[in-house]
Parts: C-alpha cells; structure tokens; sequence
C-alpha cells in the first residue's frame, strides 16, 4: 500500500502545485484494493492485452475497458493513455475511460493468460483544478495476449522485428533521383534497387506485397548505436561495415539472430571515407580503410 511518501514521485509536478495530502494516500489505496480484489481468472477490464493485429502492430500494453454489449465481447484501446478509474455506484467495484486508440472489439475466449503487470492509472484527487486535479498509482492486473487470425505477414510483427512502408516511384514529379521511399519519418530513401538491396542485405530484411501496387512491407532487424572510445573499437572482433553519420564512417557490427538486432559501434561522429567510393550500405573490404588514429598532442 502507499504512503504519502511512496506516492510523490509518481505525481511530483501535481504535489508542487496541489499538494499531496493523507486524504490522496488513503483514496488511491481504497482503488488499489479494489482493482486488485476484482480480478478474475477471466478477462475483465482494467487488464492488459498484449495485442498483435492482423497487421503485425504489436501494443504491449492494450487496454481492456470494459465489455462491449455482446456475450464475452471485450473492447479493447490498443494505444491508450492512462485511464481514468472509477467507482461503480454501489462502491464495491471500478470501472474504467481512457481515451487513444485504435480501437477494436476482442472475444475473451481468444485471449491467453501470461501472468500479472503493474499498471498505471489516474484518479481524481481532494483538490479537483482543471488540468490539475488528478493523481497517478499503479496496481497490479492480469496480463494476456492476444494474436489476430489471419496474420498478413505470418510470424512477423513489431513485437520483434522493425518494419518500413517502402514504395517505389517511376518518375516523380520533381525530378528526384530517388526511386524507393521507406517510411517519411525515417527519411530512407535509395536511387536505385541495387541501393535498397544492400540495406535489405545489411538489415536481413523480409518482404511481403503492401496493399497499394508499387508497395511492399519490409520487416527487419533493429539497429542499436554504440558510441565507444577508439581503443575500445579496435578491439572488437567483430565484422567491419559503413554507415552514414555527418559524411561515411566505418563501424564494426554484431548481429543478434535471436533478437532480430545489429548493434553498431562507432568511434566518431564525423563522416571521413569519400563517398564516391562507399555507399552508405556497402559491405566495407577490409581494416586498412580504416581512418588512421589521430596523432597525440605530445608527439
């Protein structure tokens, strides 16, 4: 249970404001016990979904608000903020609002239980302001998964892969030399296919038809960058490649077939290989193109 103390940090801008009070402490307990108590060995809302569509859209944490008029039928939140928990009227149970989305309706008889999850929620406090009047906890749910039937992508999904939108244009209108576009908040973009099939190559990318002609879905290994020393880089025995950071770098990459990773080490963040001769997602040929070390100020 809480404390006053235990409560702060959860809600550290509402207590400079409102301040918390024993009255907020005692209130959030009382939900606590109830959200706890009212757990079943069924899916209720409140709970948690760990929800793959049709799509391969992976939410960890969708949100079961309650259920949705037909037997067993469960209306799910699959990007939700934190919710709202209530009281029903006679006291002695809760229910649930948040807002997000999308939004989608889920038979309770598909889902599979995988264990409990601490969860955030949001009530209203002693001191209700506008934008101010509402205080953070977290209690304990049942967790359960959740993976659509006709998967489009089979045993692909953001759970464990990253994906790209990639789309080829014929001529576009401004005259641009690039052909491929992935997903625009990413900025990738290739001039030809040769291009793509290097960085198809270099993140082992699977793919699948999108659903517009010119299209396709790209599932590929994640990338995680490491900034080390030079010395600490040279001692990692590990296959050399470029990347593109400020200009043409060398790096040394590991690749995790388990986790559908490649972790990136680099020792500087200034481009220096002439870009002429290396691609951006050109295998490297060998540790002599390496830049030299740069020379001690002492000589």
């Amino acid at each position: 249970m809480y404390t006053l103390e235990s409560l702060k940090p959860l809600n550290a801008s509402f207590d400079v404001t409102q301040r918390l009070d024993q009255s907020d402490v005692e209130m959030v307990n009382r939900f606590v016990k109830l959200i706890e108590s009212t757990r079943r060995e069924k899916p209720c809302p409140g709970d948690i979904i760990e929800y793959t569509d049709e799509y391969g859209d992976y939410s960890q944490n969708a949100h079961i608000q309650a259920f949705d008029g037909e037997p067993g039928q469960l209306s799910i939140c699959t990007c939700p903020y934190v919710p709202f928990v209530f009281y029903e009227d006679d006291g002695q149970g809760v229910y649930f609002n948040t807002g997000g989305g999308p939004w989608t309706s889920v038979d309770s008889a598909a889902l599979t239980y995988i264990g409990k999850r601490e969860k955030l929620f949001i009530v209203f406090c002693h001191n209700i302001l506008p934008g101010k009047g509402s205080v953070c906890f977290k209690a304990t749910v049942n967790v359960w998964e959740h993976i659509a039937p006709d998967q489009k992508h089979p045993g692909y999904s953001t759970k464990e892969w990253a994906r790209q939108f990639m789309s080829y244009v014929e001529k576009p209108h401004d005259g641009s030399e690039y052909r491929y576009y992935g997903n625009f908040n990413q900025g990738l973009v290739f001039k030809t296919a040769t291009d793509l099939q290097h960085w198809k190559i270099t993140y082992k990318a699977v793919g699948f038809p999108g659903e517009s002609p010119n299209s396709s879905v790209l599932f590929h290994y994640r990338e995680i960058d490491r900034l080390v020393s030079r010395e600490e880089w040279d001692a990692l025995d590990l296959p050399l490649d470029t990347r593109f950071v400020n200009g043409i770098i060398h790096v040394k990459v590991a690749y995790d077939d388990n986790a559908h990773t490649i972790t990136v080490y680099r020792f500087t963040n200034s481009g220096y290989l002439d870009s002429k001769w290396f691609g951006e997602y050109a295998r490297a040929k060998g540790i002599e193109l390496v830049a030299p070390k740069p020379e001690s100020k002492n000589g």
